[in-house]
């Protein structure tokens, strides 16, 4: 730890340093204690004498087991074991190890300890036996591999002293008296790690003694992995007893020393913050600041900063310069060897110390946060210990973003570093007291601290996990906060090496993976009553506790207040009865237009922050057309002037009952054009319940013990659920599942929404092979849906119309996805979701980045497909894109199909108002082609990114199949519409023809859809239905409209049997979804009217088999190509009498043509027919 370490560089220069304890034991050849006997009474010590080290123990009654145990740092550990044993080579460590892990098979209570320099808070114990490693403390260099390999038990000034001589120096520590084992194991933060990052970074090969005794090497060739673990990993492997390091040429540092007023507070910290910001090309430069209160050197607090060049270049510019020009207090300026001034940087031992850390982003409003809390506990200092009685210190040290890629180049460390993208700083702070009654305020009140700087760093979204394990205190988890996959992969190391768990239970000290473990994977039992090891560990709020309710104190902020309070209550007062009396008189249900004087029996239902409208009975959805209605509205109008003006019909020959008049024709383009309540008829709708405050304690839900397997199994198979709705990470949604089924609390009614739509998704989302592993059925877990399901809408009824709006709100609107998704939308805005800062780095951003994203995607994809405005503008959102955070040519198969997905919405938005829009209307066709095939050509890279996605990528999933499918699907739908604004390929082309590349889309949309339906069809019905109305909710099937067109222009049978096959795959799914029946019933007109079109113009009999036949399952995609052309059969008749303006009148634009519609005036609830999933 760091603790007064650095400041020693100061105050040793400044006061005389006094008498250092002796480092190395006093130990004699052979302790003569024992003689006479070869017993000390003692179990493991004598089972260190019988395996032959003897001569290597110290005892109580040994004359240099005293002076040794002060030679630890910290009083604190300064404790008296049953015996030292310093073994003086890594055979004897063996030995050593071997003996007391054997000793008696682990009986009995004691247990061992190691120690290197003795600067660590649990390298120490008083019931059992410390391994010592003081005594192997050499140092040498291999000039051919220009390596250094140093023992663990040296101390850095003996270190550097002894590489000087061969011209050399390595990445190690700044105070002098700091052992070399703890410093490397734990990361090692240098002068030099800038350029080669931590300590650890440089360490090429480590030398272990394993808890069964063998000795081995561990690098880059061999045991790979336990190399990188050892790398940050500390004690948990085994006993390291030598360091490989690279060299470094060992030349003099600029080192200037410089104590300020704390006055100078503001240009400090401007300082620092300008250092952390400094690119890699001022890498050789370094910079210590810290903030002191120590009454013994100077009556105030001060500022000392420590600003080293490791080239020995002084007039290197760096952000440091300003402080430069500063008044001191105190200077010095020296060049000067690694070795003098590690031996400079000693201070004396003997103190109790409490300290902390944390890591945040380089935010001076943070610096200058701590500046205050650490002024704040100097104060409660001196209140309760007394000014004379203890000293504080507090260190920035800068952590630019670079650093973990330093690590990653020199393979890889176990500190997580490389998870913070931005430039951070590493703060430390502490006190140092003399007695144990003091060292208890002392620690209080710097975890009280430690909080406020955590909440404060929080709340300007400037908090990182990053815990620096050699200056974390014993309740911090630094090793819980290197990322999960440091995290597993230290716990597999450590099952690897150490199968019996020697360095887990046996060797207590330190901060052990095992433990970690069990508070990441929430195995540690709560029994409710006090803060399980999880909370204490994590050091968080525990929720689950009952806690004594505390008093609440009231805070007076003037004498006004009392009167303006209850002002503003009678005025809301007034408000509500006014409300309630115009709600009583609008009541159609009342007997009586007049309202009663008399006070009714019944509290009327509130109306302020109480009730949104039912959304079962809401009828007008938007004030427009959706997009595909749109289109179908210009179809029907064309084809029905077509009809009645035509000369190709025979109306004669229409009177036999096998053929359709224009009369019925024109009846028929009427019923695809039907506003969608024609399609709500079909759907029984319950009146909404009336307003109630839900009791969610006593609403049923499936049983406990069913989701307690799903949920089980959702952590170890993939579920669906996670994939289509990424607003939710696994361990996550369970813990809100934990929350609402054994709830302590009251639930949200966020949450409460969140499980119940979800565990609906879950279970829908469920396969047979899923379903046998939990020993049911695929019938038996989705007979819990309806009741899912009623849950859900009981929850959207009792939706507050003035909620607050919050991160789980937005989430909980958008998992409602189509019904509320305006509101969402509505909700990130007023969040600023859509302007997250793009300097900071936390989980909660990241979060937060998520919902945005999502709803973004579905936001844009409605408004497209409902013809409507979007909420969210995309020249309004700076929050980053994915990829900012994640390299495309590096990113996992799942990661290109969400990146995709997301593109593909952003372009959708684009598309909308650069060639739809109302302005797009107005600039010129060529400008309008161009745009075309440049969102062309950006549609098609966004196909390209995810046609690799498949299962030879080792991250592949199943589960990503149907986004993919997605993808590939709305890309070639959005290029049918992007391609409608070219002209026809030829200029003799028929008046309904597209141009090639906009037929070729919708062929291709088409195709897929049909190929994809029949596949899952068969497999999945309510996968397929699912998917289905994804992709109707979020592209325009105009791509149907546009080949029922080329049919009618090219006389195809090849897409009139395409067309027919896509009726037939929407038929299955329709009765039980309304968007999905109304498109169906409308492609299945639209299909019949292209027949007899094709029909009537080619003159051929109107037979019932020579029209394409709903549905046709039996008939494979693939087979389509082979059915006859009839365009190459019978002559095509050019007199069709639609002009090309007609048919440009049918393609172009998604605005309204209904007559009584005003197109500005767009209610705020989302279209309620567009379902998915309900």
């Amino acid at each position: 730890m760091l603790k007064a370490c650095i400041a020693a560089a100061a105050l040793g220069r400044l006061a005389a340093a006094s008498t250092q304890y002796a480092s190395t034991p006093l130990l004699s050849t052979r302790d003569t204690s024992l003689a006479g006997t070869n017993s000390s009474g003692n179990l493991p010590c004598d089972a260190l004498i019988d395996a032959g080290l003897g001569d290597r123990l110290l005892f109580a009654n040994n004359p240099a087991y005293e002076p040794h145990v002060l030679s630890w740092y910290a009083a604190t550990n300064q404790l008296r074991p049953y015996c030292f044993v310093l073994p003086q080579s890594t055979e004897e460590v063996s030995t050593a190890l071997t003996a007391l892990v054997q000793a008696n098979d682990g009986a009995g209570d004691w247990h061992i300890a190691l120690r290197s320099g003795g600067h660590g808070f649990a390298n120490n114990i008083a019931s059992g036996v410390t391994i010592d490693l003081t005594m192997m403390n050499s140092s040498s260099y291999d000039s051919e591999a220009n390596v250094v390999k140093i023992q663990p038990g040296g101390r850095w000034r003996n270190v550097y002293a002894d590489l000087e001589k061969f011209g050399v120096t390595a990445t190690g520590g700044r105070d002098g008296d700091v052992g070399v084992g703890g410093f490397l194991l734990g990361g090692g933060n240098s002068f030099f790690s800038g350029r080669m990052g931590f300590g650890c970074d440089s360490v090429v090969n480590f030398e272990v003694v394993l808890a069964n005794g063998t000795i081995i090497n561990a690098n880059s060739t061999a045991n790979e992995g336990l190399w990188r673990a050892l790398r940050g990993g500390t004690g948990n492997f085994g006993i390291v007893t030598r360091f490989d390091m690279e060299a470094i040429p060992s030349r003099d540092l600029y080192y200037d020393l410089r104590y300020l007023n704390v006055s100078h507070s503001e240009d400090v910290i401007d300082a620092v913050v300008g250092y952390a910001n400094q690119d890699q090309s001022l890498s050789d430069n370094a910079l210590v600041t810290f903030f002191a209160h120590n009454v013994s050197a100077m009556p105030e607090t001060y500022i000392g900063t420590i600003n080293v060049n490791t080239k020995g270049n002084g007039n290197a510019s760096t952000a440091f310069d300003k402080v430069k020009t500063l008044p001191t207090i105190y200077k010095a300026t020296t060049f000067e060897s690694m070795a003098k001034a590690a031996q400079g940087s000693q201070l004396p031992g003997g103190f109790r110390g409490a300290s902390t850390t944390l890591t945040f982003h380089n935010d001076p409003q943070i610096l200058r946060r701590c500046v205050e809390l650490h002024e704040d506990l100097i104060q409660r200092l001196k209140t309760s210990i007394g000014e004379e009685n203890f000293t504080t210190m507090l260190f920035f040290q800068p952590i630019p973003s670079y650093m973990g890629e330093i690590a990653k180049q020199r393979g890889g460390d176990m500190l997580g570093l490389d998870a913070i993208k931005h430039n951070a700083i590493l703060w430390t702070a502490g006190a140092a007291v003399n007695t144990d009654e003091a060292l208890a305020i002392a620690l209080y009140e710097t975890n009280v601290m430690t909080a406020q700087v955590k909440e404060f760093a929080k709340s300007v979204n400037g908090d990182l996990d990053f815990i620096y394990l050699n200056y974390a205190d014993a309740s911090q988890d630094p090793l819980g906060s290197y990322g999960a996959a440091n995290i597993q992969h230290m716990r597999d190391m450590a099952a690897q090496y150490d199968p019996t768990e020697v360095f887990q239970k046996r060797v207590p000290g330190g901060f052990k993976i095992s433990r970690c473990d069990s508070c990441k994977t929430r195995k540690t039992k709560c029994d409710r009553r006090s803060p399980c090891s999880c909370c204490v560990t994590l050091n968080i709020a525990c929720r689950v506790t009952r806690r004594t309710t505390e008093k609440r104190q009231r805070v007076l902020l003037s004498s006004k207040y009392d009167e303006a309070v209850q002002d503003v209550s009678r005025q809301l007062s007034d408000v509500k009865e006014m409300l309630q009396a115009l709600m009583l008189t609008k009541d159609p249900g009342s007997s009586s237009t007049v309202a009663s004087s008399e006070p009714t029996h019944s509290t009327p239902p509130p109306i302020i922050d109480e009730q949104v409208p039912s959304l079962s009975s809401a009828h007008e959805g938007y004030n427009g057309d959706s997009s595909f209605q749109s289109h179908a509205h210009r179809v029907k109008n064309a084809l029905e002037a077509t009809l009645a003006a035509s000369e190709l019909i025979d109306v004669e020959a229409l009177d036999t009952t096998t053929t359709l008049s224009p009369h019925k024709v024109a009846e028929r383009l009427r019923d695809v054009n039907k506003p969608y309540d024609i399609a709500l008829d079909r759907v029984s709708l319950k009146p909404p319940p009336q307003p109630y405050d839900l009791d969610f304690g006593n609403m049923p839900l499936p049983p406990v013990d069913i989701i307690l397997r799903l949920l089980r199994l959702a952590k170890v198979h993939k579920q669906r659920f996670f994939v289509d709705i990424p607003l939710f990470e696994e361990d996550e949604f369970i813990d809100m599942c934990r929350g609402v089924y054994f709830a302590t609390e009251p639930i949200s009614l966020w949450t409460w929404i969140c499980v119940n739509v979800g565990l609906y998704y879950l279970i829908l989302g469920m396969t047979e092979e899923d379903c046998g592993r939990l020993a049911t059925t695929v019938e038996a877990m989705r007979s819990y849906c309806p009741l899912l399901k009623a849950n859900a809408e009981a929850a959207m009824q009792s939706l507050r119309l003035c909620s607050e709006p919050s991160t789980e709100s937005c989430r909980a609107l958008a998992v409602l996805v189509s019904m509320l998704l305006s509101a969402a939308a509505r909700a990130s805005l007023d969040l600023g979701l859509h302007r997250l800062p793009s300097h900071v780095d936390s989980e909660d951003i990241y979060h937060k980045t998520r919902i945005f994203w999502h709803i973004y995607c579905w936001e844009k994809g409605l408004s497209m497909t409902c013809g409507r405005t979007p909420v969210i503008h995309h020249y309004d959102v700076t929050t980053h894109h994915p990829a900012v955070y994640r390299d495309r040519n590096s990113a996992t198969a799942p990661e290109r199909v969400y990146l995709a997905f997301l593109d593909y919405a952003i372009l959708t938005g684009e598309i909308q108002k650069t060639l739809f829009s109302a302005s797009a209307l107005r600039i010129s066709p060529q400008d309008r082609i161009q745009h075309a095939w440049q969102f062309a050509s950006k549609l098609k890279e966004i196909r390209e990114s995810v046609k690799d996605a498949n299962q030879e990528d080792p991250t592949w999933n199943d589960m990503f199949n149907a986004a993919a499918m997605l993808v590939d699907i709305m890309t070639y739908s959005l290029l049918t519409i992007v391609y409608r604004i070219l002209p026809p390929s030829s200029a003799q082309s028929h008046p309904l023809q597209c141009s090639d590349e906009c037929v070729d889309s919708a062929r291709m949309a088409l195709s897929r859809l049909v190929k994809i339906g029949e596949d899952r069809i068969q497999t999945d019905l309510v996968g397929w239905s699912m998917l289905l109305n994804i992709i109707l909710s979020l592209v325009p099937f105009v791509p149907f409209i546009v080949l029922a067109g080329n049919a009618i222009a090219t006389s195809s049978s090849t897409d009139l049997a395409l067309l027919s096959s896509v009726v037939s795959v929407l038929a299955p799914t329709a009765p039980n979804c309304p968007t999905t029946q109304k498109i169906h019933d409308a492609c299945e007109k639209l299909g019949r009217i292209a027949s007899l079109v094709v029909s009537t113009a080619n003159r051929g009999p109107l037979n019932p088999e020579e029209c394409p036949q709903p549905p046709r399952n039996d008939l494979p995609l693939e087979d389509l190509s082979g059915l006859p052309d009839r365009a190459t059969q019978f002559p095509i008749d050019y007199g069709f009498p639609m002009a090309q303006q007609d048919w440009d009148s049918v393609m172009n634009g998604f605005e309204s043509e209904l007559g009584g519609y005003d197109s500005r005036a767009l209610t705020n609830i989302i279209e309620p027919y567009i379902h998915t999933g309900w």
